[in-house]
């Protein structure tokens, strides 16, 4: 999917919508299920089951994509927010990079935002507030070198 713009005060928009085996494992079962109602009820009803279904997996699955975020005041990783002034660097992985930092020897304190499908890509921001859990996010991202740079933009509004 690409990137999405939200309006004049949000400078990076992203869905991590799933990869296709996810929308081929829903439809193959969907399948399954119409199939099998229309084959002992009718084919009225298999489409019906199948229609609502799909219907109701299309809903499912927008509704499971989380979204991130970046605006002049936070970052936005699915339900998760965090002020630019508990940020600190910000490094854009690529495949190797990304699979090390979600592995033993990544951060076991950082926060993950991992889509399946969503490709091999990733962020890490730092975060500064001792108050935090999390000593850094880890956000997949199609598109992470544009992520890392709308966060850093962003970062670079604050006032000393």
């Amino acid at each position: 999917m690409p990137e999405e713009q939200d309006g004049p005060e949000t400078d990076y928009t992203e869905r991590l919508w799933p990869g296709p085996v996810v929308w081929i494992l829903a439809a193959a079962s969907i399948c399954a299920l119409a199939v099998a109602y229309g084959t002992s009820m009718g084919a009225v009803i298999g489409w019906a089951v199948a229609a609502s279904l799909s219907a109701l997996g299309v809903v499912l699955i927008a509704w499971s994509a989380a979204r991130i975020r970046v605006t002049p005041d936070q970052l936005r990783a699915g339900r998760a927010t965090i002020g630019w002034e508990h940020t600190g660097r910000v490094l854009a992985l690529d495949g190797d990079q990304s699979r090390m930092a979600r592995g033993p020897q990544g951060d076991p304190t950082a926060f993950f935002l991992l889509r399946p499908g969503v490709g091999p890509g990733a962020v890490v921001v730092e975060v500064v507030d001792h108050e935090d859990p999390h000593a850094t996010w880890l956000l997949a991202s199609r598109h992470p070198q544009r992520l890392a740079r709308a966060i850093e933009g962003a970062r670079g509004r604050l006032s000393p």
